[in-house]
């Protein structure tokens, strides 16, 4: 049993991976095309616009001189008081400037109300003739309607990943299935011509009952199936259950706060939200959306794969995955926030001394780019290398910016082949020290020949890993 057991733990982390692989693609392809289409979309496509137009006057009982000077006065008001506002409205002007803009608003609404009692009679009322029968059409940021549609398929990709998770746990403990509440009609059983089959089919009911309830209802489940507190696995909890919210409301509510969005969300009220009120997804908000969604995806998974798999190689597998990520994502892609949060969460779940100090040295990196180097200074000098390999050393020379130190140490263990040209030339850890030996007019540990082959080598593993994507995914190579 035991044997059939890991068996199926190594089939889970291929399952795992292929999850993993199909969140992270999809966060960052998302990421992409939001930042092609704030570069690239034409200038008329990136505002508001509000477009105004008067019927023609109708019935026989309606004065047509009379209903077009109504719709005539009103059309002038708006056209005039278009051209008199400025872009920015009253953004940096004085108060001069206001009073002047204040003024002639006044004046042109004078206009108009002498306008329209001109065009009324007894009978018939100019005011309320243009108002019936003028049509008003605001046509919508197109960036901001994509912006909303990317953030509804960033929470989509998270629901699948959540739902690979569950029918992993099923897959992996099949006594779960066993409860008192599960019911089959005789017709429902005769369906299947095995045990198996009819397990199969139990466990993906039990994933589609769940995956139709909310983060709420998943948080629960993992804190009660699997011991994982929802506050253990989130970059800020109530800004990822506000990300969920709105993305329900954008989908189900034409992007207006309901009274459930307000009830879910209760903290958004001190800032003026109130039942109507239109929410959108400029860039900050959708970037900030996408990083709260991928920490919450990343630091789940780690939990969840330290709980479910008790091969030490199986967890490995996971846990390699996520730290290599983190390095490509995070590190490399200066997002520190996101990184210090997830590689706390990770030195917590690592097997070896090594692996845990090399996290670590992650932690610090991105805690002093995110708060500066106060944050960790103390940390990093309570640090006691004397026992540890150079490299380490060398990290703790570079954490506290002694670059003097740091520099022929760099040298040594470049010259050793302990230091590759990559980590050098691209690693954010000796960014500090780049810049040093550039100011100083040094040097460099490594050629530019050294930089051609490591780019070359990048390419190379670069494709290998889409093959390997291509294999799991079940694609032709």
């Amino acid at each position: 049993m035991g044997e059939f057991k890991g068996d199926r733990e190594i089939e889970a982390t291929q399952t795992f991976r292929r999850a993993l692989h199909r969140f992270q693609d999809a966060i960052n392809a998302i990421e992409d095309l939001s930042a092609f289409a704030e570069e690239y979309a034409p200038e008329d496509i990136k505002g508001e616009s509000v477009r105004i137009t008067f019927s023609d006057p109708i019935g026989d009982d309606v004065p047509a001189d009379k209903a077009r000077a109504a719709n005539t006065a009103l059309f002038e008001f708006f056209r005039d008081a278009a051209k008199m506002i400025p872009p920015g409205g009253e953004v940096g002007m004085s108060e001069e400037e206001k009073g002047e803009l204040h003024t002639s608003g006044r004046g042109l609404i004078d206009k108009m109300v002498a306008d329209l009692g001109a065009a009324s009679t007894g009978d018939f009322n100019a005011w309320r003739y243009a108002i019936s029968m003028m049509h008003m059409h605001k046509k919508r940021n197109r960036l901001e309607v994509l912006r909303s549609s990317l953030l509804t398929a960033a929470v989509g990709d998270f629901e699948v990943l959540f739902s690979a998770i569950v029918g992993m746990y099923f897959f992996l403990r099949p006594e779960a299935l066993m409860t008192k509440e599960a019911q089959f009609s005789w017709q429902e059983i005769q369906e299947f011509e095995t045990l198996d089959d009819l397990r199969e089919f139990h466990a993906q009911r039990q994933v589609d009952q769940l995956m139709w309830k909310g983060l709420d209802d998943w948080g629960d489940w993992l804190e009660k199936k699997l011991k994982i507190p929802f506050s253990q696995i989130t970059l800020d909890a109530s800004a990822v259950r506000e990300v969920f919210q709105r993305r329900h409301v954008i989908v189900h509510n034409g992007g207006l706060v309901s009274r459930q969005y307000l009830a879910k969300v209760p903290h958004v009220a001190s800032q003026g939200v109130t039942v109507g009120t239109a929410l959108t997804v400029d860039a900050a908000y959708l970037a900030t959306a996408l990083d709260e969604l991928y920490s919450l995806g990343m630091l789940m998974s780690g939990s969840v794969a330290n709980r479910l798999f008790k091969r030490p190689d199986a967890r490995s597998v996971i846990q390699a995955h996520l730290r290599s990520d983190l390095m490509d994502r995070c590190m490399y892609g200066g997002r520190w926030r996101v990184a210090a949060r997830l590689s706390s969460a990770y030195v917590e779940t690592l097997d070896t001394a090594a692996a845990k100090t090399a996290m670590q040295i992650n932690c610090w990196l991105a805690r002093k780019n995110l708060d500066g180097i106060k944050s960790v200074r103390s940390e990093v000098q309570d640090w006691d290398v004397s026992s540890l390999r150079e490299e380490f050393k060398l990290a703790r020379l570079l954490l506290l910016d002694q670059n003097e130190l740091a520099f022929p140490l760099a040298c040594s263990l470049g010259a050793r082949g302990e230091l590759q040209p990559d980590e050098y030339l691209r690693g954010p850890l000796f960014e500090g020290l780049r810049e040093w030996v550039k100011s100083r007019k040094l040097k460099s540990p490594f050629s530019e020949a050294s930089a051609s082959v490591m780019a070359e080598m990048a390419e190379m593993a670069e494709m290998a890993e889409g093959e390997i994507r291509k294999e799991e995914s079940g694609e032709e190579p």
